[in-house]
Formats: C-alpha cells, structure tokens, sequence
C-alpha cells in the first residue's frame, strides 16, 4: 500500500489503517514524530550527573530512546555524538547503558520469538501465576498511586523512565502474581520506544526467568529514587518481610539453578551473505529499523529511489496502540518528506509481504534492492525472502559493536564488548 504523506494525519489513519492498530486515537502528548526534533534533542543533551542521576524518575536522562528504536540514530551515532561533550564517570555509565540496548537486540536475534516465552524457571517458589491482566492494573484502579501513576503516564505519552519500568514489572509478577507475559505485551503495545528484545527481556530479568533472581523494591526505593504515592501501602515493607511474602525467603538466589545452555552473539548478520556491494539499478529501502536520511544505504546508492517500508504483516500481528503505530508512520512521513526537498524520488510504503515490495520495485524500474541492516530478526527473514525474488545487498552502518560472546548476562556480553566500543 502506498501512503500519500497527506495520509498520516489522526483522522485519515484512523479511517484508512483501523485493522493495523488497537484502541483508541490519540497521540503521544510528549514526543514529537520528526527527524528535526530528533536531531535537536541529541545535539542539546549533555550527559552531566547521568552516573548519579540516571535511576532517579527526574534524573537527567537522554529521552531519546523512542528516535533510537525506530532507526533515526543508531547506537553509535548517539555515542559518537555525546562522546565530545563528557568523559569520566558519566560517560563511561552511558555508555554502559547503550551497551545494554545492544545486548537485548543481540539476544533478540540469537533468540527470536523464543524471547515471549519463559526462557528459564523462576527463581523462587511460586504458585500458579495469574494468566491475564487484571482491569483494576490495567485501568490504574489499584489505589496504589506509585503504580497507577506510571500505567497513566505509558498510556498518554508512551513513556515510562527505565526505573518506573523495572518497579511496576515487579510488582505485577511478584506482588500481583501475575505471568510476566501480560505486563509485557500491556507495555509493548503503548511504548513508543518498544522492542521485542529489550522490552520482553528485561521483563524476563525482572522476573527471574532469564537471570539468577528476582529484582524487588521496596517504597524506600522509590521515595529514594523520587517516585511518590507509596506510603502506607503494600509497598511500605522492608525488604525482609517483603521477601519472606512473596518469595518465602529466596528472593535472594540459590533457589534454582541457570541452565548451562545459553544464546551466544555471533558477530554476524543471520544471512552474511546478503551483506555485499550494492548492485545495479537499486530501489533503496528503509525499513523499520533505519528511519533515518542519514544512513549509509543512501550514501552507497545516491541517485536511487527510496521507499520508506514499513511492515504492515507485522502491525496487523502486534496490533500496536494507535500512538504508537502514528508516531512510526509520522517518522516515516517525515524522512519521506526530508528526502524529497533533497530532489531524490522517495515515497512511503506499507507492505504486508517481499513479493509486494519486488512487484514495487519492478514499477520504478529497479533491478535490485538496497537497504540498511537490522536488529530485527524479522526484518532479516523478510529480506532474504524478498532475495528470492530481487537481489538484496545490506549496506551495514557502523556498529557500536561487533563481537562474538556469551549472552549468558550482560555482564558476559559487555566485558568483551567495551573496549571494542571505545575502540571504534
């Protein structure tokens, strides 16, 4: 389907795309879908006191993760570009932080759909978990104002600081009792900066069913950390009568062990051999993953169209709220748009297959596809397919890393990956 960029206003969406999103039609009341805010919000920011600020719910914080998921800037161009302004502690924590994106993303593609499933046992006994959302927290009806606060703040902006993520997660898995995989995709259809990888995985490592155990918090954290509503609630504990409640006593490890098999980072595309010189004739394509008019795709093919792609099979499966999907299709509009006051030949596309997209191709004359790489494994499947039908070349940005390691932690993953990032 080609979308006229006139389409990505509320109401023609809203119309036009109904079967592509869930819920009702608002947008984020804090982010604004253009490379031009993108790009200002990353040239302002200074990372000073981020080591000791970053966990607290007013810290000084970057805010930028949204433009990162949908491609605007890779991990490196961020880290290059807030490289000059800080040394030390701070940047050292930060780039620690970007380490961690990169960690979930290589564990997505090592791992696949199996990041929705409990890839481990929990760590502390537990009777059968609650297998749906209640409406009471889904609703922020739970009288808890430190939880219904943040259910608030997703819905109506598509944001929720790191910390706040890690507190209500906890809460619903070990607090509510509820199966970690209904908090998960409850955020994932809101977030503006959701991914499969990270957002599933720290869920999962919250949960204990991808680390050693169970992250908890007590009101102390949170007044610690300057989040409010807490006081005289479940959450007004200590932590060892908290965890003599709800973990009975082995909130702490030891109670299972990890297995001994776990997902390894290759250091590789999945399919290496898409990675090449680009070849004649191209259509440049911009997925998902690269919203950006600055990537090297366009660069190695200067004087070739461009479509804008995103994956509408991939929408109609997650069904994402209606935010959510207009903050991508508004970011995709307005590369389109940057593009085309540069005099190239680019239009926006929702394609729901590879063979939509060849039959695209061959009406613009184009003999092959160009594209940028991906941290998503479905991305990669959608352009080998698409190779079978026009030869696809991958032109890769430069990557904040590049390493084969065990993806047993993060700790395992970042210790070989580090110095490659200074390095670079």
């Amino acid at each position: 389907m080609i979308l006229s960029t006139d389409d990505v206003s509320t109401s023609v969406l809203a119309e036009k795309l109904r079967s592509y999103f869930s819920g009702e039609t608002y947008t984020s009341s804090q982010y604004t879908p253009t490379l031009s805010a993108a790009k200002k919000m990353l040239q302002d920011y200074r990372p000073s006191g981020y080591a000791r600020t970053r966990n607290q719910v007013d810290g000084n914080v970057t805010y930028l993760n949204p433009y990162v998921t949908w491609g605007v800037f890779t991990l490196r161009e961020v880290f290059e570009t807030v490289k000059p302004k800080s040394n030390g502690q701070d940047l050292e924590k930060f780039a620690s932080e970007l380490g961690w994106k990169a960690y979930f993303r290589e564990c997505f593609l090592a791992l696949g759909d199996r990041v929705y499933t409990s890839l481990e046992p929990y760590k502390y006994p537990t009777t059968s978990k609650q297998d749906f959302l209640p409406d009471e927290i889904s609703n922020a009806e739970t009288g808890i104002e430190a939880v219904d606060s943040i259910v608030r703040e997703l819905k109506t902006t598509g944001y929720s600081h790191n910390h706040k993520r890690m507190w209500f997660a906890a809460y619903l898995v070990h607090y509510a009792n509820v199966e970690w995989t209904h908090g998960e995709s409850f955020f994932y259809h809101y977030l503006l900066d959701g991914e499969p990888g990270p957002n599933a995985l720290s869920w999962q490592w919250v949960a204990s069913t991808f680390s050693g155990k169970p992250y908890y918090f007590n009101g102390q954290n949170m007044a610690k950390n300057n989040h409010p509503g807490w006081e005289g609630t479940l959450l007004d504990d200590s932590y060892e009568n908290l965890n003599a409640k709800y973990f009975a006593g082995q909130a702490d490890g030891g109670y299972a062990k990890r297995p001994q098999e776990q997902p390894t980072a290759t250091g590789e595309a999945p399919f290496p051999e898409l990675v090449r010189a680009v070849k004649s004739k191209p259509l440049v394509v911009l997925h998902a993953e690269r919203l950006s008019d600055e990537a090297e795709v366009l660069k190695a093919a200067k004087d070739a169209p461009v479509v804008v792609m995103l994956d509408g099979a991939r929408f109609k499966k997650e069904h994402p709220s209606f935010m959510r999907l207009y903050f991508a299709l508004s970011l995709a509009t307005d590369v389109v748009k940057v593009l085309r006051e540069r005099g190239r030949d680019a239009e926006l596309v929702l394609a729901e297959s590879p063979a939509e997209l060849a039959s695209y191709a061959k009406t613009k004359g184009c003999e092959s596809v160009a594209t940028a790489d991906s941290w998503h494994p479905g991305t990669w499947l959608f352009l080998k397919l698409l190779d079978e039908q026009v030869s696809v070349s991958v032109v890769e940005d430069a990557p904040f890393v590049k390493v084969r390691a065990s993806l047993r932690s993060f700790s395992s993953f970042w210790n070989k990956a580090e110095r490659q990032v200074w390095q670079r």
